[in-house]
């Protein structure tokens, strides 16, 4: 086996690390598109993570059944009252404003 070096030991020195800034959009579309790589993955759940400093975009590919759940979930929420609909307090579905309060 060739000599590798150390990696988990301290040497004195730091390596730089780059990264090119992407519109979200792009970054979105690189998520969407590694999650879709899983063989199981028939859909693309994203969103935006708050962090400390900086937000980060989170994709997780679904299974078909994760989906067909998303699809029941989507049809109960059609079926509900106007009123119920309109409530900004409530958090049921994709779209949910979270205060950063």
């Amino acid at each position: 086996m060739p000599d590798e070096p150390d990696t988990t030991q301290p040497d004195g020195k730091t390596e730089t690390v780059m990264a090119h800034l992407l519109p979200v959009t792009e970054q979105i579309g690189r998520n969407v598109m590694a999650a879709l790589s899983d063989p199981d993955s028939v859909a693309v759940l994203t969103t935006m993570v708050a962090g400390l400093g900086v937000d980060r975009v989170v994709s997780v590919g679904l299974t078909r059944q994760q989906m067909h759940d998303v699809g029941i979930l989507l049809q109960e929420i059609e079926g509900e009252d106007e009123d119920a609909a309109q409530d900004d307090q409530r958090c049921i579905g994709f779209q949910c404003q979270v205060s950063k309060d």
